[in-house]
Order: C-alpha cells, then sequence, then structure tokens
C-alpha cells in the first residue's frame, strides 16, 4: 500500500494541537490546498485568525459559491466581509448550489433573496410566507 503524502488523522492532530511549528503547518496547509483539500487546509489555521492565507481562502470559496467554507474561514478567525457572502451567493445560484445561497443569504440576513430562492430550497428549509402586513409594507 502506497504512503499518502498527506498526514493521517492522528498527524493532522499533532499538526494542529501539538508543538509543530507554525512554518510545517504551512507547508502541510499549502500542499492541502494545492490538491483542492481545503476544508482540511483550513483546520491548520486554527488559533490564527491574521493569517495571509485565508484571504485564498475566501477568494477559492467566493470562487467555487461556497458558502459553507466561508462559514469555517469565519470560525477558524477569519473576517469574511459582507461582498465576499453577497459574491458568493451570486457564484452559488449561477452554479446551482442552492444550499451554499441558502447559507450565504442567512449570513448576510437578507431575507429578500431567500424569499426569491424558496422554490429552489427543501420544504423545511424554505422561509415562512409573508404576512399580509410584511407584504403590504414592502
Amino acid at each position: 500500500m502506497a504512503r499518502s503524502r498527506f498526514p493521517n488523522a492522528l498527524q493532522m492532530r499533532t499538526l494542529k494541537y501539538g508543538e509543530a511549528a507554525e512554518a510545517e503547518r504551512d507547508r502541510v496547509a499549502e500542499a492541502l490546498r494545492a490538491a483542492g483539500r481545503h476544508a482540511e487546509a483550513l483546520l491548520l489555521y486554527e488559533r490564527r485568525p491574521g493569517h495571509p492565507d485565508l484571504a485564498g481562502e475566501i477568494a477559492w470559496a467566493v470562487g467555487e459559491g461556497n458558502g459553507f467554507h466561508l462559514t469555517a474561514v469565519q470560525r477558524t478567525g477569519g473576517t469574511v466581509a459582507a461582498d465576499d457572502w453577497q459574491a458568493c451567493a451570486a457564484e452559488a445560484e449561477r452554479r446551482g448550489r442552492w444550499m451554499d445561497a441558502r447559507h450565504c443569504f442567512v449570513a448576510l440576513k437578507d431575507e429578500a433573496s431567500l424569499r426569491r430562492i424558496a422554490e429552489h430550497l427543501p420544504a423545511s428549509l424554505q422561509p415562512a410566507p409573508e404576512s399580509e402586513d410584511e407584504a403590504n409594507d414592502a
């Protein structure tokens, strides 16, 4: 069996929480990103919210329309601007990734857009119908 060039779960744990040098974390994260394994790479940026590679992760997520990855960046301490959420939502819609678009609109608290895409969402995730008062206010 060939050995993977990427760390296994135990090695990742050691990289994340052990005494590994930041340069080693960065090297492994870059290799993971280059292989398209962004979610795993993002784990190595935890506790480093100002890391410059987080901007690349945000750009990647926006370009893919991957709203869930933007949330992961935010959870690591990175800052995701409203413009990034909006651009990600637009790309997600363009690609027909309705759950990602919904995720972005929830983050933006954009009820109008949630209603606009509601027909593409499972019934359990569709916004409640507008009351007559809300409809008249619009």
